[in-house]
């Protein structure tokens, strides 16, 4: 069944919608649809897609795009050191920074359709460049909103960090709606810079018809560092794809994640940590709790290209079922073509330990309060990686707040 977006008449009328944007972009916007309504049919056995129902993602029913998309909204100033404007915005302030996204390739982990049609269609989304003269203060803040009206929403975040420059950003994903079950496709670009350091932190919660689509690729320069904590609490499904490439000597790559699900919840996230120079180190840590029917689906791989050597990269899946409906697959993968390496990968799923569970309840705790307690235990080593202390309260407030819902 063809979707709108397939329709040459459909993106003709969107294009007429943003005659404004530069000719370049036109051309950017025209060749991507292109290239969409090119793709090869669905293989009925796509290993980027095992174990994921990946029907669950399309968008037969969300085929129309939002007729007033809420804008990203962003707390934190431009200032001579930084440009922090909405996607719009840049476009007509700052073409330059934008003029990447032809050469952008996203993280290449299976959802070429949704990164064709967000470079297609994308309406939304900002752009933070910071130059080498800023170092941290406050945090940059990025709210962003799903659609609303069972419609699908794209959009593009750019994200530049020169050498030696200091920032954390912190982005938000909200429904305004509670009831609707329209789409949000978010496209990172992410490129840090010789000596900077990035910390982002990733909150979704949106509403539990939604459909998430995180598909992002960081790129490393020398002695660069990367710190990302995402938290997935809301959505009906999730699909996160995040590439990591080391392209610089000594690059740091750490990528901390925690997903906490009930009803028929589903994650599913697809990750890859290339190292491409030597001396790289990168650090993997994704833990799902599942309530209730949730599922959870794991396929991450550690990449060492022949002169990526003395690199240390780990990489784990740990997942915790609370009940017995409850479902997680985990595929680990390494591919390593340099010899003088310390890599390693792990999985294991389990269920909540009976004895802690008793322990709790012999002393006066209700089982649900003990459940929780153990969840937070269970998700502290992931939250305890933020390296802002004053944002560790409010992230454990967050996996909190999903117990009251």
């Amino acid at each position: 069944m063809k979707t709108s977006f397939e329709s040459s008449d459909f993106f003709q009328a969107f294009s007429e919608k943003r005659s404004w944007e530069p000719g370049w972009m036109a051309d950017f916007r025209k060749d991507s649809w292109n290239r969409f309504a090119t793709l090869p049919k669905t293989k009925i056995k796509d290993e980027k897609w095992r174990f994921s129902p990946r029907t669950r993602f399309g968008y037969n029913d969300c085929d129309q795009l939002t007729d007033s998309p809420k804008p990203t909204t962003l707390e934190g100033k431009s200032s001579k050191n930084v440009i922090f404007e909405s996607f719009d915005q840049a476009i007509l302030d700052h073409p330059k920074l934008l003029s990447i996204l032809p050469s952008c390739t996203g993280p290449k982990l299976g959802s070429d359709e949704t990164f064709l049609l967000g470079s297609s269609f994308s309406e939304s989304g900002f752009i933070l460049k910071a130059k080498e003269e800023h170092k941290e203060e406050e945090a940059f803040i990025c709210r962003h909103f799903a659609p609303n009206q069972n419609r699908s929403l794209f959009q593009q975040s750019i994200v530049s960090i020169d050498p030696f420059a200091e920032v954390t950003l912190i982005e938000y994903f909200d429904s305004e709606d509670q009831s609707s079950t329209g789409i949000l496709s978010n496209l990172s670009h992410i490129q840090v810079g010789e000596g900077a350091k990035l910390n982002r932190i990733v909150v979704q919660r949106l509403n539990n018809h939604s459909t998430f689509n995180h598909l992002e690729k960081i790129e490393l320069g020398r002695n660069a560092q990367f710190t990302n904590i995402s938290l997935q609490l809301g959505s009906a499904q999730t699909r996160v794809e995040s590439r990591g490439d080391i392209i610089g000597d000594a690059g740091e790559f750490n990528n901390y994640s925690l997903s906490l699900g009930r009803n028929n919840q589903l994650f599913d996230q697809r990750t890859i940590q290339h190292h491409i120079a030597p001396h790289g180190k990168s650090n993997l840590l994704f833990k799902n709790a599942l309530l209730e029917n949730s599922k959870a689906i794991f396929s991450g791989l550690i990449k060492v290209d022949p002169k990526a050597q003395n690199t240390d990269s780990f990489q784990t899946n740990r997942n915790l079922l609370l009940s017995k409906e409850a479902e997680a697959s985990s595929l680990p993968g390494l591919e390593i073509l340099a010899n003088e390496v310390k890599c390693s990968h792990g999985a294991t799923t389990s269920k909540i330990d009976e004895q802690e569970l008793f322990y709790l309840q012999s002393r006066g705790i209700p089982k649900s309060t003990a459940e929780k307690l153990i969840v937070l235990g269970f998700f502290e080593d992931i939250i305890g990686q933020t390296p802002n202390p004053d944002l560790v309260e409010s992230l454990r407030d967050e996996v909190s707040k999903f117990f009251h819902t």
